[in-house]
């Protein structure tokens, strides 16, 4: 699966969304939330506003963090997260097998009969996949697939990364350890969903590509 420069830009504000609403989670589960709750809402969200908008040090230092924890981890290993399988994460690897049989829309005879025998091996799986790919890739239910496929993996990956840190740097400002504890299973929950929701997204753009070269 290639990583498209639009995909890229068109995910940054969904990457930045989610790293301001970690802040804001931080700060809810370190600060003490009656007074949050108390305080003047038109303020809150003007403080809010302000510290979100383009081009301030607050959405900055955002872009930065988001940055600096992307580039932390590989893409491979952001599929291993996702996937949860450590060789041949990607489902590219099970298209021809498992994935294009199993899908109504897609066409095996009419592959088989274009592509000659298709191989059964991981690595050559996803090989020839992602030479299919390279033709479909500008297909709309492609595009839409691939998308929001690397959308949650970069979000879930970055939960999955800050699920291991701020459980214990909110028990360091708090010292409630139940309430760090539950902070951190809610921050492994939305890895948790990130995860079924990039397997979903890449089953779909997998789908989707096949069935339109098998339709072709």
């Amino acid at each position: 699966m290639a990583e498209g420069k639009s995909l890229k830009e068109q995910n940054a504000w969904l990457i930045r969304a989610a790293m301001i609403c970690h802040v804001l989670a931080f700060v809810w589960v370190t600060a003490e939330p009656t007074k949050l709750l108390s305080a003047d809402r038109a303020t809150l969200a003007k403080q809010l506003e302000t510290f979100a908008a383009p081009g301030t040090a607050g959405l900055g230092l955002i872009v930065i963090a988001s940055l600096l924890l992307l580039g932390f981890v590989p893409p491979k290993w952001r599929d291993r997260l996702m996937h949860w399988r450590w060789k041949d994460p990607l489902p590219g690897s099970r298209a021809f097998s498992k994935i294009g049989p199993a899908s109504d829309n897609v066409d095996m005879r009419k592959l088989r009969t274009e592509l000659g025998a298709l191989p059964r091996a991981r690595d050559k799986q996803n090989a020839l996949f992602y030479r299919i790919y390279r033709n479909h890739r500008e297909d709309v239910g492609v595009l839409d697939a691939h998308g929001r496929y690397l959308a949650a993996r970069d979000i879930g990956t970055i939960t999955a990364l800050l699920s291991v840190t701020l459980p214990w740097l909110a028990w360091w400002a708090t010292e409630d350890w139940p309430k760090s504890a539950i902070y951190g299973a809610c921050l492994f929950v939305i890895y948790a969903l990130c995860v079924v929701a990039a397997k979903n997204y890449s089953l779909r753009m997998v789908q989707n590509v096949l069935a339109a070269a098998s339709s072709a």
